[in-house]
């Protein structure tokens, strides 16, 4: 009898917190136990804006090219500067999205070490991965600055707009992928574990069309 009292009572404020939030208690610990990684809301509203740079971009070359082909085919008289914002636009896109792509760590990667070490070698390795990327942009990024400045003398044909606003694109895109994987470095070192990476259908099917072919 002591026993089972002991046992029903082990735990109340788990209980407590379960039957406030709603929960059962093993979903209340679970929930209690997860806590938001460092610089969330920043790394959160920093991908949004580029979500939307990069909509934003999406819409001008629908338009543009929209806007095209109507006079093209209509008035029979096109524009000449249609396809360069286009360009321009597309460059630029590009390049927004591979950032929010890198901070949601959906870039393709081969995972061929990490799945076969424990978890201090899965962290070691995700933070030598963030630490080659940064090296790697911020690299390419000093390197890139004095050509950029270069061709920002020439103007491109139809718009006249410099050169270096078109390579400029690159450069934006490198330090912001910088930023990510410094901030992703930084969430790692300070929670001590890879950070939870969230699986797409298509990357389980493949993984179950792996695993059944082994």
């Amino acid at each position: 009898m002591n026993a089972d009292k002991d046992t029903g009572s082990a735990n109340p404020q788990t209980e407590r917190a379960s039957h406030d939030s709603g929960l059962p208690p093993s979903d209340a610990s679970e929930s209690t136990s997860k806590k938001p990684l460092p610089l969330a809301n920043f790394v959160r509203w920093m991908v949004i804006g580029e979500k939307i740079i990069a909509c934003l971009f999406l819409l001008v070359i629908v338009f543009t090219m929209a806007t095209q082909v109507f006079a093209r085919y209509v008035f029979d008289a096109p524009f000449q500067w249609s396809e360069e914002v286009a360009r321009f636009a597309l460059i630029w896109m590009t390049f927004i999205s591979a950032a929010f792509v890198m901070a949601e760590r959906r870039h393709i990667a081969v995972d061929m070490i990490s799945s076969r070490v424990g978890d201090r070698g899965k962290l070691f390795i995700e933070c030598m991965s963030y630490v080659v990327v940064a090296a790697s942009c911020l690299l390419l990024l000093i390197g890139g600055a004095n050509f950029v400045w270069y061709v920002g003398k020439v103007g491109s044909p139809a718009l006249g707009v410099p050169k270096s606003w078109w390579y400029g694109a690159g450069m934006a895109g490198l330090m912001l992928m910088a930023v990510h994987s410094l901030v992703n470095l930084l969430q790692v070192w300070m929670s001590g574990k890879p950070i939870p990476r969230e699986n797409h259908v298509e990357e389980e099917a493949f993984q179950l069309e792996m695993e059944q072919s082994e």
